[in-house]
């Protein structure tokens, strides 16, 4: 009995022997990954975090600086009190003059403050279409500038004789900002002077009154 007691207990000892070599071998023969990698548990009520990519950076497209400034390039440029063709007229703008932007909508810019013309009416301004203006000033020189201050000018008493002096002296003027190109328009040019000798003759500069005339002398080509 205790003989047979002795060898059922051996038996037993070599099946639990023969069972672990079994299952180390079947663990050493696993890719290195498989056995390397731990056994996550998941609660069952635990849900799966989701994986949310970081978003891909693309750099913005450097924006061009638009002109605070713009400049009139031709004769003249129509204003207009709302950023549309079809709106009404609110003056010209002159060649060379310096325009400050003060709005955009699309190609069109503000000049001016908003305003209205009585209380409830509608809101109006000054509106250039930038499309046809220059971010560039102009030189008030030059067979272009002389071309645009002939339009001005050539209906000057005795312009034919005198033609050079008066675009020199009205250049002179325009460029030290006494005068703009709408004061010639508004008095055609210049007008000879029935006060002074035959060489001298007159136009004005920001208004009408006798303060505004200036004289100048085409012999000597003085300005006074």
């Amino acid at each position: 009995m205790k003989k047979n007691l002795f060898v059922l207990l051996v038996f037993i000892i070599f099946l639990a022997a023969a069972g672990g070599t079994t299952y180390y071998l079947g663990d050493f023969n696993k890719p290195e990954r498989e056995r390397s990698r731990p056994q996550l548990e998941m609660d069952e009520n635990e849900s799966i975090p989701k994986v949310v990519p970081n978003p891909i950076e693309v750099p913005d497209e450097e924006r061009q600086l638009l002109p605070e400034y713009y400049y009139v390039s031709q004769s003249v440029e129509t204003v207009y009190v709302q950023p549309d063709m079809t709106s009404a007229s609110d003056g010209v703008a002159y060649y060379g003059e310096k325009l400050e932007v003060m709005e955009r909508q699309g190609d069109w810019i503000r000049i001016a403050p908003i305003y209205q013309l009585e209380e409830g009416a509608e809101e109006v301004s000054q509106w250039l279409n930038a499309a046809t203006l220059s971010d560039q000033p102009f030189a008030l020189n030059g067979e272009a500038w002389l071309n645009v201050l002939t339009e001005y000018v050539d209906t000057s008493d005795d312009f034919i004789r005198f033609q050079d002096v008066f675009l020199q002296a009205s250049t002179a003027l325009i460029t030290e900002k006494r005068c703009r190109l709408s004061d010639f328009k508004e008095v055609r040019g210049w007008i000879k002077s029935i006060n002074f000798s035959d060489n001298v003759y007159f136009t004005y500069c920001g208004g009408l009154d006798t303060k505004n005339k200036v004289y100048l002398n085409v012999a000597s080509g003085e300005v006074f």
